[in-house]
């Protein structure tokens, strides 16, 4: 059976929240994503993430998703976003993993602002795991 990873850069950082999307509970690394960049979105809670030189984002990566899981979150993921197969370190060592990309058509919804996971952690992840935990 062939596997995925998968490199996440907003919500589904939390373990949680990708185990309410596929149903799997699985254990994240640490990783970064060179040259793209995340930022918030006109009245969202969740981030998009574009092609910006010269930048790195943090996020987590996922590995061991099975073909379920990712059809699981191409359907979670908004009609904003574009599925890509994109090389991401960790540890010092480069992976290929899927990311979620906003697509050039809704790059005008995203604010000069950076997302924080804090902040959404803080503010939004109770609300947001309620909501979602019937996906």
């Amino acid at each position: 059976m062939q596997t995925f990873s998968v490199f996440t850069y907003g919500t589904l950082q939390f373990s949680e929240v990708m185990q309410a999307v596929t149903g799997l509970n699985l254990k994240p690394v640490a990783a970064t994503l060179t040259g793209y960049q995340r930022f918030k979105i006109k009245e969202r809670t969740f981030p998009g993430l574009i092609e910006k030189e010269n930048t790195v984002t943090d996020g987590m990566l996922y590995r061991d998703l099975d073909e379920t899981a990712i059809e699981k979150l191409d359907q979670f993921e908004d009609v904003m976003y574009e599925r890509c197969l994109v090389d991401v370190q960790v540890n010092n060592e480069t992976e290929q993993a899927f990311v979620y990309v906003t697509q050039k058509d809704y790059e005008d919804c995203l604010l000069d602002q950076e997302w924080s996971l804090e902040e959404f952690k803080s503010k939004y992840l109770k609300l947001y795991l309620k909501r979602i935990a019937s996906f």
